[in-house]
Parts: C-alpha cells; sequence; structure tokens
C-alpha cells in the first residue's frame, strides 16, 4: 500500500490481470483510474475538491497489464476513468466531473453568475482542443511553436476576471480540466528544450502557483521522473535529450522512428512466443498492407514498447499460429487482454480507443461522418483499383485517383483527408504507396499529376516518422506485382 505523502488519505495498490475485481453494483461509488492519467486525474482531483475521499472510492488499474474483467465486466470501452455509481457505469473524464459536482455534496465547482457560466463553457469546450493541439505538436516536434499560440489563448482567458487567480476568478471545474495536461507540458518543455512555458505569461505563472496550493489537487500528483520519462516514451518517441537541448534534440526525436530494431521474421522453425502472458503483441508480415496499417497507428501513437511485433513469414509460415494464435491464419491480429483479436481497420481503431498517445479520431461530428464513409468505403476502394491493373483501364483507374484527390478538398485545415492526420491517412498510404511505385515503374504513370491534393499529401506522408520505418521495399514490390498483373 502507498501513502500520500501529502495526507493520510491511503492510496490502493493498482490491480493487474491477476487481480479480482471489485463487486460491482453493490452500493460502493467507485472511480476507475491509473495513477498516471491526466484524464482521470481531472476527475481524481474534483473528487477531492468536494472532500468525497470516503464517498468515491478509487480503484487504480495497471495500464500496462490492465485485468480483462475492467472491459468484460465494469466498462466495455476500456478507457479510464469510469465512475460506477447507482447501478451504472459512465465515462469521459469532462463529463464526470460535471456528474460529480451536480449528484454529490461538497463546494459547487461552476459558478452561478451568467458571465462566468458563458465564459467557462466556452474555456470547457476549448480544453478538447487544447489537448489537441500539445499532442499534435509533440508528434510534429514544434513543441514550442505549436503551443504557443494555445497558451497565449489560456494567458488572456486568465484576464478574464480580476476577483481572483483562476480562469473563473474562483476555483473552477475549468481550472481542474486544464491543471493535468498543462503541468506535464510544462514539466516537458522544461527538461527536453529548457523552454518555460510560463516565460512572458504572468497570470498562467500565477496560476500554477496558485493550483500548486491546493491539496485537492497536489495529492493526485504522480511522481515528476516517472511521468517525464512516460510522456517522452508516449509522445516523443525519445530517450533522455537533456545532453542535446534544442534542435538537435528535435533532430534526435524526428530520427527515432526509423532506429526501432525490428524483430526477425518466424517461420515453421520458429517457437511460438508464450500466449496470454501479459505482452501485447501484433503479429504482422512486414511486406502485406493491411498489416502495415496497424504498425503505422502503433507507431504513430508512441506505443512500440507497449506493442511488440511479431513477424511471420506466411509462405512458411509456423503451425503454431494457425494452431494456437488465430484460427483464420491471416495477419495482422492483435493480442491484448487474454484474446487475439483481427481486421486491420478494426484493429487500428482498437488500438486509438485503447491505448493512450496522439487521438487519430476527430472529434468534429462532420468529420466524423466523412472518416467513417472513408473507411468503409476504403477496402472496395483497393480493390477496384487493382482491378485496374490487369487490364487496359486508364479512365477507370483514373476516376478512382480523381476521388481521392476530392475527398482531400473536403477539409482546408491540413494537408490529410480530415485536415489533420487521422486513422483515415492510416487505412489508404499503405496502398497507395504500392500503386504508385507499381503504376510508376511498370505504366509509367504518376498518380500524382494532375491531382494536387493527392502529391501534396503523398509528400506529407512521406514527412511522417511513423509511417517511413513501414514502408515496403520499392523493387521487391515491383517484382512481384509483375507476377500477378503483368
Amino acid at each position: 500500500m502507498a501513502t500520500d505523502r501529502e495526507s493520510l488519505e491511503t492510496l490502493p495498490e493498482p490491480l493487474d490481470s491477476s487481480s479480482a475485481p471489485p463487486p460491482l453494483f453493490d452500493g460502493t461509488t467507485r472511480l476507475y483510474i491509473t495513477y498516471r492519467s491526466p484524464f482521470a486525474q481531472r476527475v481524481w482531483i474534483t473528487r477531492n475538491v468536494k472532500g468525497l475521499q470516503s464517498q468515491i472510492k478509487l480503484v487504480p488499474l495497471s495500464l500496462h497489464d490492465k485485468p480483462a474483467w475492467y472491459r468484460e465486466k465494469v466498462y466495455s470501452v476500456d478507457k479510464v476513468p469510469s465512475l460506477e455509481h447507482n447501478h451504472k457505469v459512465i465515462g469521459e473524464s469532462l463529463d464526470l466531473m460535471k456528474y460529480i459536482d451536480q449528484n454529490f455534496e461538497g463546494p459547487p465547482l461552476f459558478p452561478t453568475d451568467p458571465e462566468k457560466r458563458e465564459f467557462g463553457e466556452e474555456l470547457w469546450s476549448y480544453a478538447l482542443t487544447f489537448n489537441v493541439i500539445m499532442y499534435s505538436s509533440l508528434e510534429g516536434g514544434e513543441a514550442i511553436k505549436g503551443l504557443s499560440p494555445a497558451l497565449d489563448h489560456l494567458e488572456a482567458a486568465l484576464h478574464k476576471f480580476d476577483d481572483g487567480p483562476f480562469f473563473l476568478g474562483q476555483l473552477s471545474l475549468v481550472d481542474i480540466a486544464y491543471i493535468p495536461s498543462i503541468e506535464r507540458m510544462h514539466h516537458l518543455l522544461l527538461d527536453v528544450w529548457k523552454h518555460d512555458i510560463t516565460a512572458g505569461r504572468p497570470k498562467l505563472a500565477a496560476w500554477m502557483e496558485e493550483m500548486n496550493k491546493i491539496e485537492a489537487y497536489t495529492q493526485t500528483k504522480h511522481n515528476r521522473e516517472d511521468t517525464l520519462n512516460y510522456l517522452k516514451k508516449r509522445f516523443l518517441n525519445c530517450l533522455d535529450l537533456r545532453k542535446n537541448p534544442g534542435r538537435e534534440s528535435k533532430l534526435q526525436m524526428a530520427a527515432v522512428g526509423n532506429k526501432e530494431r525490428l524483430p526477425p521474421v518466424l517461420d515453421s522453425s520458429a517457437e511460438q512466443p508464450p500466449l496470454f502472458d501479459g505482452t501485447t503483441r501484433l503479429y504482422m508480415t512486414y511486406t502485406c498492407p493491411y498489416a502495415q496499417r496497424v504498425w503505422i497507428a502503433r507507431n504513430y501513437k508512441g506505443l512500440q514498447e507497449e506493442i511488440k511485433l511479431v513477424p511471420l513469414n506466411l509462405r512458411n509460415s509456423p503451425t503454431w499460429y494457425k494452431d494456437k494464435v488465430y484460427p483464420t491464419n491471416k495477419v495482422p491480429s492483435f493480442e491484448h487482454n487474454g484474446k487475439v483479436v483481427g481486421e486491420s481497420l478494426d484493429l487500428i481503431k482498437y488500438v486509438d480507443i485503447n491505448f493512450q498517445g496522439p487521438s487519430l479520431f476527430p472529434n468534429d461530428p462532420a468529420k466524423r461522418e466523412f472518416a467513417e464513409e472513408m473507411l468503409s468505403y476504403s477496402d472496395e476502394y483497393i480493390t477496384a483499383v487493382y482491378k485496374t491493373f490487369t487490364k487496359d483501364a486508364p479512365q477507370e483507374l483514373g476516376a478512382l485517383l480523381d476521388y481521392l484527390e476530392t475527398a482531400l478538398q473536403k477539409f482546408q485545415d491540413g494537408p490529410f483527408f480530415l485536415g489533420q492526420f487521422s486513422l483515415v491517412d492510416v487505412a489508404y498510404i499503405p496502398f497507395i504507396e504500392r500503386f504508385q511505385i507499381f503504376l510508376s515503374a511498370v505504366r509509367k504513370y504518376d498518380i500524382g499529376e494532375g491531382r494536387p491534393k493527392l502529391a501534396a499529401w503523398i509528400e506529407e506522408m512521406n514527412k511522417i516518422e511513423a509511417y517511413n520505418p513501414t514502408k515496403c521495399n520499392p523493387d521487391e514490390l515491383v517484382k512481384s506485382y509483375k507476377t500477378y498483373f503483368v
């Protein structure tokens, strides 16, 4: 058992895959969390500020060895935080903060003043945008430049009310929504870039100072060094960069994606890895575009340590893969939480939903709808393009490529299908990569000619380090495709 250094509350040890579940719906209100999650921390702080330590019991889970019963019996979404109360389990950190404030006794955490409520809701909505900006800036290696406008926005927001140092003057849910992420970024940028986010932002500096006087918050803070190491692995994919600040550090980070040592391919003579031993595994082949989809998603979310690659030789496949791991004998498949699941489109969503890291699916309803449309059509689209390879059908091929050109014009806030990089790009790029190589080498056909959006998309995709290490060998691809299509 671990005792919080700030108070007498004894923090329970995290539950792993060997732990028995607590009795569900026995009248106890439970907050399921991981101690490291900033989203769970929001709800934990809210619980503490309202003095609900006795009424809401913490149930911490092991992030890397999560018990299967959590997904199967408690919260099928399999994310934290979730709250068990009144014979139901609900999730989403922002929703849970409001739920606790409205349904439990304790000091109210949202003002009654109409002007403050309106501004509070505005900042509340911006919290999602802020996190997207934060993580995408880190992923792109431009953390300082990318975050500055968002931090300036918060600095301006802290000038709105002068009756206290907080966003709405007095402490509110708005402060609780922002502090976990801002504190983490403050430490990370100081450590990696030697950059102080409060420099030139006096209100933000004062706000952080006041937040760190609040025991309900400081009780929830995770070990700083552990959090830093976690953030570097998860979002930066970098090692200890303290000796190389500034530009050298950024260049190091950009190169890390190519430095992963890829495991050797397993053939029929290879021994089977231990099944369901707590390790998460992606079974794949290095040449399969469907497996490449999941490989890219895993890399982009910074999960190289959490998800181990198990490359197979399907021409000389180990019998244990079909007999004991995945009876369909196809790749990719994914071993996680005591089960093996497959289908590449399902798996990229599964990895995005069930693991931390930059989100690959938008919150905007219009973008979500278009994303589902593109994902649903992707396999039909791919089949249609391959069919044109077996016959002389330049008009059919051109129309199919024009479809992508049109799709890339839908959103103007970036060069990708949904503006920003998403699962849609992940789903299409392995195949577009192969189409481009084959058509250029064999048919002397440039798929980007006359399609500026498609050409720009391919160029931007080739800048993404999560994708580059997964690329196929062009010579081997051309040789293989000639066998099938020429």
